[in-house]
């Protein structure tokens, strides 16, 4: 890791990475950075410098905000002429700025005789020096430059001291003794300093506490014989170590392959190295994968996927919309049903706040978190066919994710695939993971999930009563232009002829069914097909509900068959991106919140409606006011994002419609509405309501609406 000048970009020194987004350094490399006198003691306040991080695939740069400063001190007593106590400074880099593939080394002590390599503040591979520790009493660390090897120089300082060894950092690089015929000797901080430093100036929290020697792991030794049996003899050691590590961010060996011990404590101190080896195992010795992971299941070591697939995970589920983010917790919870899954883990998708710090725009702290507990998770209680491996539960969780979460096929199939590849990888058996795939999509398409079901978008605007005489019969029955799409779930397709003819009423209908009739029913059990009508404030309460089409066999009103709801963008609209972002948001609260109901009494005024509106965030408003005042206070709801607004188009207040919908759940809603418009053409005395449901679902597109001149 680099550490560059302000001036010039010049590399000043290196550093090291620690947990939480922080960098350990040199305070004299901070001071060279920005142009300072190296061994100046005073604290350079808030300041930031930039640095350079490189991977095996990953190559960062960012500004790294000074945090913790040590100076540099040469007057604490029993010093040597080229010593100094302290010289550590912490920097922090914004969330998100690394890759996840970038993890924090471990830490060892230094100890003398331990061989040490330190790499040049430019980061290249090949710029290294390697050598011997030959002097440490806990405070210094002095080292002997080998034969034939590159010399320590100034912009080494900072960097780890690296042990393969020990498969650790054991210090950093501080300086190099400039004494006339002396041998290449250099000195550093050694890890026992370093911890006594940063405890006390109150960041040791940030420093990992040194592990214990892996040798010690109740695993080491069945994973060394394993390691030392015929795979490490194979024609593909060598691919399958150099993999692991370029998986890992490692260098690796030029001069051959590591052996079993110092692979098995990599493997051990790394926590995605075995799912990595498994990788590369798997397509030549599938039974030596299944110990691998045998090994790794009965010894309870926490990591499922590679770095690779951690972070192609990641990056599918950062790219669900905040609206489909909040429903992953309901799927984890139905993918997982018998799992002891905490709630705060659940908590914070979606745009919702949480408490616990781990939220990010759009939940990305949340996805880390939820995968590192799922990753947990063995199996999901399935057994697995043919005596193979029982399904993980991250992995029928991200079934349940694609199935139920999704608002695009593309993204459905991105996620599947990446559940068959991690599948194949663990042998997973296929047909086991079809059982899964075939439980999530029942589960989304069920009543208790908010499946968003096939539908028919109809673009709706009145023409008037006639497009033909100059002054028309004001007796003469409404006629609206009409454009129609489809969406099976794959997307909208434009369906409608001719948009710009005037249609009756019953001509209407007769279309709108026709399309209807062309949708894919998925799963015959599943909801039913819902007519969606993009209304203009005008319109809003046209009673397309109540429209008989033309040459029916059974006379049913369009809105008896099948949920018909109205959605009206124009009004979402007046108020620019702003509002546009809170009905998004009001839309990920759906399930959450709790609905609002306005009548004459509760907001008497629209200054009353504009507080109960902006109280919080609802997603769910039920209105039962007067009649002249109806229609304002509907479109105040509609232009302030509220998703879902249902309200009663006929009569005074206290609505039968709405007061029989006062206790269903908003996604119950349309069809809810759709059987009561069946009782009232059954009972239409004791159903005597004429509702309407808005509904904006803020994860489903809406077609493009181009504006056409209608003298044209």
């Amino acid at each position: 890791m680099s550490i560059l000048a302000k001036d010039d970009g010049r590399p000043a020194g290196a550093g090291v990475l620690l947990p939480h987004h922080h960098l350990l350094t040199c305070a004299h490399v901070v001071n060279s950075a920005l142009g300072k006198d190296m061994l100046a003691p005073d604290h350079p306040g808030a300041v930031t410098v930039p640095v350079r991080m490189r991977g095996p695939e990953h190559t960062v740069e960012a500004e790294a905000e000074l945090t913790a400063w040590i100076p540099p001190r040469r007057d604490d007593g029993g010093l040597g002429a080229f010593e100094w106590n302290g010289d550590l400074a912490v920097l922090r880099l914004a969330p998100g700025a690394l890759p996840l593939a970038f993890e924090p080394p471990r830490w060892h002590p230094m100890a003398r005789r331990q061989f040490v390599r330190a790499w040049h503040g430019s980061g290249e591979p090949g710029v290294f020096a390697d050598a011997e520790v030959s002097s440490c009493d806990g405070r210094f660390g002095y080292f002997d430059g080998a034969e034939r090897t590159l010399d320590v120089e100034p912009a080494y300082s900072g960097g780890p001291l690296w042990s393969s060894e020990e498969s650790a950092v054991v210090g950093l690089v501080t300086a190099k003794l400039r004494i006339q015929g002396s041998m290449r000797r250099a000195w550093g901080i050694p890890w026992q300093r370093v911890a006594r430093e940063l405890g006390r100036a109150g960041v040791d929290h940030l420093l990992p506490r040194p592990d214990e020697d892996v040798r010690d792991h109740p695993v080491y030794a069945e994973l060394t014989a394993l390691l030392d049996g015929p795979l490490s003899l194979s024609e593909g050691w060598v691919r399958y170590c150099r993999a692991v590590a370029r998986q890992c961010g490692l260098d690796h060996r030029a001069d051959g392959a590591p052996t079993a011990d110092e692979f098995a404590r990599l493997l051990l101190s790394r926590g995605r190295a075995l799912p990595a080896l498994v990788e590369a195992v798997r397509p030549a010795s599938g039974p030596t994968a299944d110990a691998l992971l045998a090994l790794g299941r009965r010894r309870g070591l926490p990591k499922l996927l590679t770095p690779g697939e951690y972070e192609w995970l990641l990056r599918l589920l950062r790219a669900l919309p905040p609206a489909s983010a909040a429903g992953v917790p309901g799927a984890v919870r139905a993918a997982l049903s018998l799992a002891a899954l905490p709630s705060a883990l659940l908590a914070g998708f979606g745009g919702e706040a949480c408490d616990d710090g781990l939220h990010e725009s759009g939940g990305t702290g949340r996805f880390e978190a939820l995968i590192a507990h799922l990753e947990g998770l063995y199996g999901d209680g399935s057994p697995g066919e043919d005596g193979g491996m029982a399904v993980p539960g991250l992995l029928r969780a991200v079934e349940f994710v694609a199935a139920g979460c999704c608002p695009s096929a593309a993204q459905r199939a991105e996620l599947r695939h990446w559940n068959a590849a991690v599948a194949r990888r663990l042998g997973v058996h296929d047909a086991a993971l079809q059982d899964r795939r075939h439980d999530a999509r029942r589960w989304a398409r069920g009543p208790e999930r908010g499946f968003a079901p096939p539908r028919v978008v109809a673009k709706l605007s009145s023409c008037g009563p006639s497009a033909g005489p100059a002054v028309a019969d004001p007796d003469e029955p409404e006629r609206y232009r009409l454009r129609l799409w489809c969406d099976d779930g794959d997307g909208l397709r434009q369906v409608s002829d001719d948009s710009e003819r005037p249609r009756s009423t019953e001509e209407a209908a007769r279309e709108i069914l026709d399309a209807v009739g062309s949708l894919r029913r998925p799963d015959p059990a599943g909801p039913r097909f819902v007519i969606e009508l993009i209304v203009d404030r005008d319109t809003l309460e046209v009673p397309a509900d109540s429209w008989k089409p033309a040459g029916a066999l059974l006379p049913l009103p369009l809105g008896a068959p099948y949920p018909l709801v109205v959605n009206c963008p124009e009004l979402r609209e007046l108020n620019g991106e702003a509002m546009l972002d809170q009905w998004r948001e009001r839309w990920a609260r759906l399930d959450a919140e709790e609905p609002v109901h306005i009548d004459d009494a509760s907001a008497p005024d629209p200054e009353a409606v504009c507080g109960l509106l902006m109280e919080r965030l609802t997603a769910h408003v039920t209105v039962d006011v007067a009649a002249d005042r109806r229609a304002g206070v509907v479109q105040m709801c509609l232009a302030a994002g509220v998703p879902v607004v249902l309200w009663d188009r006929g009569g005074q207040p206290g609505s039968p419609a709405v007061r029989h919908a006062a206790e269903v759940r908003a996604r119950e809603l349309p069809e809810e509405i759709r059987r009561y418009r069946t009782k009232t053409l059954q009972k239409p005395a004791e159903y005597p309501g004429r509702p309407v449901l808005a509904w904006a679902d803020a994860g489903r597109a809406l077609p493009r609406l181009d504006l056409v001149d209608p003298t044209e």
